[in-house]
């Protein structure tokens, strides 16, 4: 479908409909922001700086789990705060990213320790060359393995591996290597994995739309060139509407999809389709971004 090609209203959810769950959809953000506890805002915040794919040979022997030769993401980026735990990532918080993503279970890393001496609990682990003396390490390790269980997610790969290397100075900048064929689908899976890690650690849960965040990546990953509206994946991926619509949204603000707006006729109401994005998003990309507005 053109960008120039009509939509009937009937493709979508009902245009009424769309544009409602839209406006909901922002005004529970708005509120959510308005309840929000501003200092834990401003205690974690990730920032993406640049994105360079490619074999990235300098690093292959650093983890012998690397396929040789293979694609990886290499993303710098800066990770404020996560000052307030003295001891890697807060405990309350870990059951909560093992309902999210049940698959940690089985990761293993830094000379094959296990989940919790290598993610939650970095002064105890041994193999590991960065030192304890920046928090952001944790995070930034953490965020590691959640993206690695995204990119599985979203492309049904069986395996994946990753690696996180620590500046001297500033020491709250990282480069974070995760093995994936497609640029972009290491740049969403980074995107939704912050998005998820930074809600849980500051409001205790997950964001609304994140069940669908990978289920919704594959399916355009699927259809590269198709323009879609909403009630196009709606019918085709089934399941809670409002869900589908705040995967779609976040998606499009991590540059993962591209949102288009437009009017069927005169009356003025403003709807969306959403296309996979051909590049990378725009950098610097900080995280969490501003979705009320």
């Amino acid at each position: 479908m053109s960008d120039r090609t009509p939509v009937p209203p009937s493709a979508d959810f009902l245009p009424n409909r769309s544009e409602t769950l839209r406006e909901s959809f922002q005004e529970k953000m708005r509120l959510k922001g308005g309840r929000r506890n501003r200092g834990d805002e401003a205690r974690v915040q990730i920032r993406f700086l640049s994105m360079e794919h490619g074999p990235h040979p300098e690093v292959q022997h650093l983890n012998d789990r690397f396929l040789p030769g293979s694609e990886k993401l290499k993303t710098t980026l800066d990770v404020l705060g996560g000052e307030g735990s003295s001891d890697g990532i807060p405990a309350a918080a870990v059951p909560r990213l093992l309902e999210v993503f049940p698959g940690l279970t089985r990761h293993r890393c830094c000379g094959g320790n296990d989940l919790h001496s290598t993610l939650f609990h970095r002064r105890s682990r041994s193999g590991c060359a960065l030192p304890p003396t920046n928090h952001g390490t944790d995070l930034c390790h953490l965020l590691e393995h959640l993206a690695m269980e995204m990119v599985a997610a979203v492309t049904g790969a069986r395996r994946c591996s990753g690696l996180t290397c620590g500046y001297r100075t500033p020491p709250n900048r990282f480069d974070l290597f995760l093995e994936c064929p497609d640029p972009r689908v290491g740049a969403v899976a980074l995107s939704c994995a912050a998005q998820i890690l930074h809600s849980l650690l500051t409001q205790g849960y997950a964001p609304a739309g994140s069940p669908r965040y990978a289920e919704a990546a594959r399916y355009f990953l699927g259809r590269p060139r198709s323009v879609l509206n909403p009630g196009d994946v709606l019918a085709d991926m089934q399941g809670d509407p409002d869900q589908l619509e705040d995967a779609l949204k976040f998606l499009a603000v991590a540059g993962f999809l591209e949102e288009q707006r437009f009017t069927f006729d005169f009356s003025g109401a403003i709807l969306f389709r959403y296309r996979l994005a051909a590049v990378l998003p725009a950098f610097p990309v900080d995280l969490p971004p501003d979705l009320g507005t």
